[in-house]
């Protein structure tokens, strides 16, 4: 079984091994991060080219060698190659990340399917078992949280850093904060300034 974790990946180095769809899909999932991302491949898919104009990426037309992933923070096996890739993952430190596409087990990376709205982020994967059914279920959360958990995600920062600073009890601070949980105030954006509002002037 594998720890799920959430790392900031802004600024950091990553190689792509492979130019095709699922190489393009891994960056796309990484793509608002700004990181310093690399793909060395032969050829390139069309959506690897959009993507390197996008964000800047570099493209380096040829086959990847070992020396590549040198100071990469992440490592992304996706080439067509499944001895290559195999080998790759055998070779690399086992204190890089290493997300091998075409087979979850052999790195120490699982790319989960994801649903983010703002600050929310909810992360799904079946460890490999069943990708199909791990998008599926992307696709149920993505109808439960809509795009209203994002200015809500928003509001509750801003009432935790103010409540945060008020100068009262432990207890009271996690009452305003659980008061605030009640659904009517993610739907009702008049309620969330009207929560503000006491907050500023101390009549909470």
């Amino acid at each position: 079984m594998v720890q799920p974790l959430f790392i900031n990946l802004s600024g950091k180095k990553v190689v792509i091994a492979g130019g095709g769809k699922v190489a393009a899909r891994k960056a796309r999932s990484i793509g608002a991060e700004q990181v310093e991302l690399t793909f060395i491949a032969p050829s390139f898919y069309e959506e690897v080219v959009k993507l390197s104009e996008e964000y800047g990426y570099t493209l380096i037309h040829r086959e990847a060698k070992l020396e590549d992933f040198n100071n990469a923070f992440l490592v992304i096996l996706a080439t067509n190659n499944r001895k290559q890739n195999k080998t790759w993952a055998k070779q690399l430190s086992p204190h890089r990340l290493v997300c091998v596409v075409d087979e979850a087990g052999e790195g120490n990376v699982i790319f989960p399917a994801a649903v983010q709205r703002g600050q929310l982020q909810i992360a799904i994967t079946t460890n490999g078992a069943s990708p199909k059914l791990a998008r599926s279920l992307k696709h149920d959360l993505e109808s439960w949280f809509d795009v209203s958990w994002e200015p809500y995600l928003e509001f509750l920062s801003q009432c935790r850093q103010k409540i945060k600073n008020l100068n009262i009890p432990f207890e009271e601070k996690n009452k305003l904060l659980e008061a605030i949980l009640d659904d009517g105030y993610r739907i009702n954006k008049q309620a969330q300034r009207e929560f503000l509002a006491r907050l500023e002037n101390g009549s909470y």
